[in-house]
């Protein structure tokens, strides 16, 4: 789970930086209502977090599975969030203007990213790697 709330919170500052930086908005069609990418983000962190929950040492394409995971579902859900909101014509719309965003490419690139430390993380479990220990830490104290 910590994964998804990490994978979110760096897709709202690199959405907020593309935006400041190129000047574009996040969901271009006015139709689409508010909620529209908000929804995409949180559908795709929930199954980025249920894919990383499942791998195992052996998962060497979970880096290429997370990013259509969210490719996926930054592209359909936004759309299916326009058509109930914004009828046929916005769902539509926003379905195309999500599959070309550049946001959704910066998001799909960070949801690669996230799927490869979740694979390097558990690698080193598998490895013998354990948590880090204070030097204080004392294993022979009960």
């Amino acid at each position: 789970m910590f994964v998804g709330l990490g994978w979110i919170a760096t897709v709202v500052a690199a959405n907020g930086l593309v935006s400041l930086g190129s000047g574009l908005e996040v969901v271009p069609v006015r139709a689409a209502g508010p909620l529209a990418e908000p929804a995409g983000v949180v559908v795709a962190a929930l199954a980025i977090a249920v894919r990383s929950a499942r791998s195992t040492a052996r998962s060497t394409l979970l880096p290429l599975e997370t990013a259509l995971i969210a490719a996926v579902a930054l592209i359909l859900v936004p759309g299916a969030v326009a058509l109930a909101t914004g009828g046929a014509g916005a769902g539509l719309v926003t379905l195309g203007r999500s599959a070309t965003s550049v946001f959704t490419l910066t998001d799909v690139v960070l949801a690669a990213l996230a799927g490869l430390v979740v694979l390097l993380v558990v690698r080193a479990r598998g490895a013998g790697a354990g948590r880090p220990r204070w030097p204080w830490e004392d294993d022979e104290q009960p």
